[in-house]
């Protein structure tokens, strides 16, 4: 290594005595490098950017996010789309959320949480602007987050933690979010730990 570091411009040989490194050692079977996942990001057109903060005096855990997001996006679905949404084989035809963890331990209780919500226009049975379509979505998943009561797997009820929504207008503003909302990516051999889909 100190040969190498002294005379950059060395040539290694091909054979046993060096091995290439795979840089992709550290991703679980099936999984795609940050910057390929980024670029896929790039691809949807993002209508909401939540920020959820959980706090010591509102804390929450990981799994209890999930699940609440998971709870909010059916309702959105039913509300905006009718039940038929669970027939649709296109996942662009219906809501669904992406959420990324950031900040903390797995298990830590203020861990906060990014989500970007895809909004499918075409589908939603309110007639306006997206504008206002994506308006009517924020404002009923705020109201959802408040509403749901948080009860804890003791059965003790605590104050649900505060959840931010923006709204997201331009490609290049997607692109934003998408990109900072997945920045924590490299940290882990297992993504599970800082994203999850619905």
């Amino acid at each position: 290594m100190e040969i190498i570091c002294r005379n950059p411009n060395i040539s290694l040989s091909n054979d046993k005595e060096y091995v290439p490194v795979d840089i992709n050692s550290n991703l679980s079977t099936g999984q795609n490098p940050k910057r390929e996942f980024q670029e896929w990001l790039d691809t949807i057109q993002f209508g909401l950017f939540h920020t959820v903060e959980p706090t010591p005096c509102s804390p929450m855990r990981d799994d209890d996010m999930r699940q609440r997001v998971r709870e909010i996006d059916h309702q959105i679905n039913k509300t905006f789309i009718g039940n038929r949404y669970s027939r649709f084989t296109n996942k662009m035809d219906r809501f669904w959320l992406m959420g990324f963890f950031e900040d903390g331990h797995r298990g830590r209780l203020t861990r906060h949480l990014h989500l970007l919500h895809y909004i499918p226009y075409d589908q939603v049975n309110v007639k306006g602007s997206k504008s206002f379509q994506r308006n009517m979505v924020k404002n009923h998943f705020q109201f959802l987050w408040s509403s749901i009561p948080y009860t804890t797997h003791l059965n003790e009820n605590r104050p649900v933690c505060p959840i931010y929504i923006q709204t997201i207008s331009t490609r290049k503003d997607s692109v934003s979010v998408s990109r900072y909302s997945s920045k924590e990516l490299h940290r882990t051999r297992n993504y599970d730990h800082f994203f999850f889909s619905y």
